[in-house]
Protein backbone atom coordinates (compact mmCIF):
# COMPACT_ATOMS: atom_id res chain seq x y z
CA UNK A 1 0.00 0.00 0.00
CA UNK A 2 1.16 3.40 -0.72
CA UNK A 3 1.16 6.26 1.56
CA UNK A 4 0.15 9.59 -0.03
CA UNK A 5 2.29 11.81 1.84
CA UNK A 6 -0.13 15.13 0.23
CA UNK A 7 -3.05 13.55 2.08
CA UNK A 8 -1.58 12.62 5.01
CA UNK A 9 -0.31 16.60 5.26
CA UNK A 10 -3.95 17.55 4.72
CA UNK A 11 -4.74 15.19 7.33
CA UNK A 12 -1.94 16.39 10.02
CA UNK A 13 -3.27 20.22 9.18
CA UNK A 14 -6.93 19.61 9.84
CA UNK A 15 -6.42 17.63 12.92
CA UNK A 16 -4.07 20.56 14.02
CA UNK A 17 -6.99 23.22 12.80
CA UNK A 18 -9.68 21.23 14.65
CA UNK A 19 -7.61 20.48 17.70
CA UNK A 20 -6.97 24.00 18.06
CA UNK A 21 -10.90 25.01 17.41
CA UNK A 22 -11.62 23.28 19.84
CA UNK A 23 -8.95 24.25 21.98
CA UNK A 24 -10.47 27.72 21.36
CA UNK A 25 -14.02 26.63 22.26
CA UNK A 26 -12.91 25.25 25.71
CA UNK A 27 -11.43 27.97 26.67
CA UNK A 28 -14.10 30.33 25.52
CA UNK A 29 -16.68 28.44 27.58
CA UNK A 30 -14.00 28.40 30.58
CA UNK A 31 -13.89 32.62 30.13
CA UNK A 32 -17.70 32.63 29.94
CA UNK A 33 -17.48 30.36 33.11
CA UNK A 34 -15.59 33.08 34.91
CA UNK A 35 -17.53 35.72 34.11
CA UNK A 36 -20.71 34.29 35.27
CA UNK A 37 -18.94 32.88 38.24
CA UNK A 38 -17.03 36.69 38.65
CA UNK A 39 -20.29 38.43 38.33
CA UNK A 40 -22.16 36.90 40.88
CA UNK A 41 -19.17 37.42 43.20
CA UNK A 42 -19.19 40.67 42.47
CA UNK A 43 -23.40 41.32 42.99
CA UNK A 44 -22.84 39.32 46.24
CA UNK A 45 -19.79 41.26 47.70
CA UNK A 46 -22.64 44.11 47.37
CA UNK A 47 -25.34 43.13 48.79
CA UNK A 48 -23.14 41.71 51.35
CA UNK A 49 -21.49 45.31 52.20
CA UNK A 50 -25.24 46.99 51.45
CA UNK A 51 -26.69 44.36 54.96
CA UNK A 52 -23.31 45.53 56.82
CA UNK A 53 -21.94 42.29 56.43
CA UNK A 54 -18.64 43.16 55.15
CA UNK A 55 -16.55 39.88 56.27
CA UNK A 56 -18.51 38.08 54.02
CA UNK A 57 -18.19 40.56 50.81
CA UNK A 58 -14.53 40.66 51.90
CA UNK A 59 -14.45 36.34 51.29
CA UNK A 60 -16.21 37.54 47.64
CA UNK A 61 -13.87 40.17 47.02
CA UNK A 62 -11.47 37.86 47.89
CA UNK A 63 -12.84 35.23 45.53
CA UNK A 64 -13.24 37.36 42.83
CA UNK A 65 -9.57 37.92 42.97
CA UNK A 66 -8.67 34.58 42.21
CA UNK A 67 -10.60 34.96 38.95
CA UNK A 68 -9.55 38.49 38.09
CA UNK A 69 -6.53 38.98 39.86
CA UNK A 70 -5.50 42.23 37.05
CA UNK A 71 -8.97 43.63 38.28
CA UNK A 72 -8.66 46.96 40.09
CA UNK A 73 -11.94 47.70 40.92
CA UNK A 74 -12.20 44.59 42.67
CA UNK A 75 -8.94 44.91 44.52
CA UNK A 76 -10.23 48.78 45.21
CA UNK A 77 -13.84 47.88 46.63
CA UNK A 78 -12.10 45.31 48.75
CA UNK A 79 -9.72 48.32 50.18
CA UNK A 80 -13.10 50.52 50.87
CA UNK A 81 -14.46 46.99 52.81
CA UNK A 82 -11.70 46.99 54.80
CA UNK A 83 -11.57 50.65 55.23
CA UNK A 84 -15.44 50.32 56.02
CA UNK A 85 -14.15 47.95 59.17
CA UNK A 86 -11.18 49.89 60.06
CA UNK A 87 -8.62 47.11 58.91
CA UNK A 88 -6.81 50.61 57.59
CA UNK A 89 -3.30 48.69 56.89
CA UNK A 90 -5.18 46.00 54.34
CA UNK A 91 -7.44 49.37 52.98
CA UNK A 92 -3.85 50.20 52.22
CA UNK A 93 -2.77 47.27 50.47
CA UNK A 94 -5.39 47.11 48.78
CA UNK A 95 -5.52 50.53 47.28
CA UNK A 96 -1.66 50.36 46.89
CA UNK A 97 -2.55 47.17 44.50
CA UNK A 98 -5.26 48.84 42.66
CA UNK A 99 -3.05 51.99 41.69
CA UNK A 100 -0.06 49.66 40.80
CA UNK A 101 -2.70 48.06 38.37
CA UNK A 102 -4.24 51.26 37.13
CA UNK A 103 -1.91 54.24 37.95
CA UNK A 104 -4.48 56.72 37.13
CA UNK A 105 -7.30 56.12 39.40
CA UNK A 106 -8.06 59.32 41.09
CA UNK A 107 -10.39 56.92 43.29
CA UNK A 108 -7.41 54.67 44.89
CA UNK A 109 -5.29 57.70 45.96
CA UNK A 110 -8.41 59.45 47.41
CA UNK A 111 -9.34 56.41 49.52
CA UNK A 112 -5.75 55.87 50.33
CA UNK A 113 -5.09 59.06 51.18
CA UNK A 114 -8.25 58.72 54.05
CA UNK A 115 -6.92 55.88 55.45
CA UNK A 116 -3.74 57.58 55.48
CA UNK A 117 -4.96 60.53 57.09
CA UNK A 118 -7.22 58.13 59.86
CA UNK A 119 -3.69 56.47 60.93
CA UNK A 120 -1.94 60.14 60.84
CA UNK A 121 0.15 60.08 58.45
CA UNK A 122 -0.57 63.00 57.33
CA UNK A 123 2.55 63.80 54.67
CA UNK A 124 1.27 61.15 52.35
CA UNK A 125 -2.25 61.72 53.13
CA UNK A 126 -1.37 65.30 51.83
CA UNK A 127 0.17 63.66 49.16
CA UNK A 128 -2.46 61.04 47.88
CA UNK A 129 -5.03 63.84 47.77
CA UNK A 130 -3.02 65.87 45.45
CA UNK A 131 -2.24 63.34 43.19
CA UNK A 132 -6.24 62.52 43.26
CA UNK A 133 -6.66 66.50 42.64
CA UNK A 134 -4.44 66.46 39.89
CA UNK A 135 -6.65 63.25 38.41
CA UNK A 136 -9.91 65.09 38.47
CA UNK A 137 -10.94 63.11 41.62
CA UNK A 138 -13.84 65.70 41.86
CA UNK A 139 -14.03 64.71 46.06
CA UNK A 140 -10.48 64.98 46.22
CA UNK A 141 -10.39 68.72 44.57
CA UNK A 142 -13.37 69.56 46.69
CA UNK A 143 -11.42 68.19 49.44
CA UNK A 144 -8.33 70.44 48.81
CA UNK A 145 -10.55 73.41 48.30
CA UNK A 146 -12.03 73.36 51.61
CA UNK A 147 -9.66 75.63 53.50
CA UNK A 148 -11.20 74.43 56.93
CA UNK A 149 -10.07 70.64 55.93
CA UNK A 150 -7.13 71.21 54.03
CA UNK A 151 -5.12 74.03 56.51
CA UNK A 152 -2.62 71.17 57.45
CA UNK A 153 -2.11 69.99 53.58
CA UNK A 154 -1.35 73.59 52.42
CA UNK A 155 2.66 74.56 51.64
Amino acid sequence: MRLNLFSLKKSRLVFIFLFLFQFQFIKASETKSDANKLRELWKSAIQNNRNWNHYAALEDYSKALIIAPNNHLLFYNRGLTYADLQLLTQAINDFDSSIKIKPDFGPAYGDRGMAFYDLDQKEKACSDFKKAGDLKYNPAVSWIKDPKRNSWCIK
